[in-house]
């Protein structure tokens, strides 16, 4: 779905001539795991939204976005394909932010851990916001650094139809152009938070380092990004401090900006990936 978007540098992954599709035992690429592990919910036990309802707060905190998270990737023990694999997801945390001249956020704190036959895989903690009904608009943040790497891509209709059908993510700002413009009174049809992530993350892939690997992506997502309207991925290496160096001359690790723009030069998500050697 999304490796028609990606940079030609995207490492080819191994393939099984038979079924002209990733083969068995590969390593599967960062941020993959999010369209799996689809929620049982049926059409009538989800919000008007079409997203799920058993992560939502009462009344009147109905509009939600995807704020952010963090996703931990066991290195010794990568995701596969054809790995038989549960998840277990628990809600860890609900605050209520208080903000002067505006009605409170309730932040929803997932907490999502994927299992394989060999012990832990995927460790995720996704932060969820939700609000009164508004009207989002969108903050102009611009970033003040220089990318080391960038790509250009524009998101289309059916990427986040195909998106939103591979992950089962049924809320409707995204596939749902009246919804999205009329009742919560978006521009155009919203691009997912955990699509966004995912590019940011196979961007990386696209320029991974020889011999390393991701450890962790930190990220938060700023404003919205819509269908479209061209956006950038941006990647820039940090350079250590000397508790970074301290860190990194045991165990060799590296960190990376990562941040996507939206069509205005606003800062739509931005994150850190840590990247460690491969054993």
């Amino acid at each position: 779905t999304i490796r028609p978007y990606l940079p030609a540098s995207y490492p080819r992954l191994p393939r099984d001539a038979q079924v002209s599709d990733i083969a068995d035992g590969s390593a599967m690429p960062p941020g993959a795991h999010l369209v799996y592990f689809p929620s049982s919910a049926n059409e009538f036990e989800l919000s008007p939204d079409g997203y799920l309802a058993d992560e939502a707060p009462p009344k009147p905190f109905e509009q939600r976005v995807w704020a952010g998270g963090l996703i931990e990737f066991n290195t010794a023990n990568p995701l596969r394909v054809g790995d038989l694999t549960s998840q277990a997801k628990r809600v860890e945390d609900v605050t209520i932010k208080e903000r002067a001249g505006a009605d409170p956020l309730v932040l929803v704190k997932l907490a999502l851990r994927m299992n394989n036959s060999r012990g832990a895989c995927v460790t995720e903690y996704r932060d969820l916001a939700y609000m009164k009904p508004i009207d989002l608009g969108r903050k102009i943040v611009k970033h003040n650094r220089q990318p080391d790497f960038i790509h250009k891509l524009t998101p289309s209709e059916i990427l986040l139809f195909r998106y939103s059908a591979l992950s089962w993510n049924s809320h409707r700002i995204h596939y749902d152009s009246v919804y999205a413009c009329q009742v919560e009174s978006h521009p155009g049809l919203l691009v997912h938070g955990p699509l966004t992530c995912t590019l940011l993350l196979q961007f990386l892939h696209a320029n991974m380092p020889d011999k390393m690997t991701l450890r962790s992506f930190d990220y938060r997502a700023i404003s919205p990004m819509y269908c479209q309207q061209e956006l950038h991925l941006n990647g820039r290496w940090l350079q250590p401090t000397q508790q970074d160096q301290d860190r990194s001359a045991a165990n060799g690790a590296r960190r990376c900006e990562l941040w996507a723009t939206n069509n205005e030069g606003g800062i739509a998500m931005k994150g850190i990936a840590t990247l460690v050697p491969l054993a």
